[in-house]
């Protein structure tokens, strides 16, 4: 005997119910092992059911914020270290202040404590320095820059003239201007230096920028010895020390030479090293040069 036609349909519909299942089931064992793509065969439907909508490429979603169009450049001025009480006279109409903490001479522009800096006298005099700097870079609204001279330095090798950079009859090197240059592969360089710049971190700055983080490109440099690995010896150097600044809240920029794009560079940074830093600065002659980085015009000292 048949059975009834209702026993018959629910069956047929069980069958369905089941076959679906195992369906949906294979669908996403092929998707799990990569064999079937949702996202393909979303965009083959829409095909079918609209292909010149479907040939329209989705917007993506960005990443990070775009910025906008047309902003200005950032726009630095420099700060003497006698007007500090005249900051917000000297920063109107400018994006932040640069003071000089460490000087070509080597002098510092506030009192260090580390013995090193006591030793060669470079810290300031003055012992009202640090908490007059603090007061500054706590001012509400006003971005501070400390300016480092970080490889040219006058004190350090006249104490230790070791640290310097040497002439291949074996006395100091000296630039155009009669200063000498530290030498980055030293360890008690890059220790004195990144102490310093940790100090300088510790007292507010809301950046540290290093001028003449490279090897010297001006004055008699045929008569410098022979400094095998600049590139690799400087970009060591730099690691460190933005190793050692990873945990402050500070941005480590860093002046640009006009000479990194090309290979084997004189003064032994690369793109790839400048690359690394928040921002990078460059005196006007090295703009154009720099373009690719959007540099930051390096203010002249008054």
């Amino acid at each position: 005997m048949k059975a009834p036609l209702s026993a018959r349909i629910g069956r047929v519909l069980l069958a369905l119910v089941c076959a679906a299942g195992v369906a949906a089931g294979a669908f996403l064992l092929l998707c799990g092992v990569g064999i079937l793509s949702p996202e393909a065969l979303s965009r083959q439907v829409a095909a079918w059911l609209g292909p010149e909508e479907a040939a329209a490429p989705a917007a993506a979603t960005p990443t990070q914020e775009v910025p906008a169009q047309g902003a200005e450049p950032f726009q630095g001025v420099f700060l003497p270290l006698d007007q500090l009480d005249q900051a917000q006279e000297v920063a109107a109409g400018y994006d932040g202040v640069v003071l000089s903490m460490k000087d070509p001479d080597g002098t510092l522009g506030y009192v260090s404590a580390l013995a090193l800096a006591a030793d060669i006298h470079a810290s300031s005099g003055d012992p009202d320095r640090n908490q007059a700097l603090r007061a500054l870079n706590d001012t509400p609204g006003l971005y501070t820059v400390a300016q480092v001279s970080c490889l040219r330095d006058g004190a350090l090798v006249a104490a230790e003239p070791d640290l310097g950079l040497h002439r291949v009859s074996g006395s100091p090197w000296r630039d155009e201007a009669g200063q000498t240059w530290l030498d980055p592969t030293q360890e008690t360089v890059q220790t004195y230096l990144i102490g310093l710049c940790r100090e300088l971190a510790d007292l507010g700055f809301d950046e540290i920028l290093l001028t003449h983080c490279a090897y010297p490109t001006q004055g008699e440099t045929d008569t410098l010895r022979d400094t095998a690995e600049r590139e690799a010896a400087l970009a060591t150097f730099c690691r460190r020390l933005q190793g050692a600044l990873a945990d402050e809240d500070v941005t480590l920029s860093i002046q640009g030479q006009g000479d990194s794009g090309s290979p084997d560079a004189p003064s032994g940074q690369t793109t790839g090293l400048l690359a690394t830093f928040g921002r990078v600065w460059a005196a006007e002659a090295d703009q154009a040069a720099l373009a690719a980085f959007d540099p930051v015009l390096l203010p002249e000292e008054p």
